[in-house]
């Protein structure tokens, strides 16, 4: 009986991981990207990081989204211009942060 209910329980959970992996439009992760989207992300981006070839782990840009993490192909246009973005946002919050830091210890 309980091997016929272990049977049943890796059998719905392969076939929930089945019908994600199937209809997200994106790649999410879990460990490593093994594959790469060339899909424009539509989710608003907090972040991203670079993955190094490794194999399996395909060389990629790993976004950070509101939805998750998304495997994107590191030579695809936009994933640069994004990249470029990203930074410069980050550039203008460190400059800001430390020009408010210098003006609260510089006051009287």
């Amino acid at each position: 009986m309980q091997l016929c209910i272990r049977r049943l329980t890796c059998l719905a959970l392969l076939a929930g991981v089945l019908v994600m992996t199937t209809t997200a439009s994106q790649i999410k992760i879990v460990n490593c990207c093994k594959e790469a989207s060339i899909t424009n992300i539509t989710a608003p981006i907090l972040g991203y990081r670079i993955q190094r070839k490794n194999l399996p782990c395909v060389r990629a840009v790993i976004f950070e989204t509101t939805e998750g993490e998304v495997c994107s192909h590191w030579k695809q246009d936009w994933v640069f211009e994004k990249i470029k973005e990203l930074e410069q946002a980050r550039r203008t919050k460190t400059t800001t942060a430390s020009a408010t830091t210098k003006t609260q210890t510089s006051s009287p």
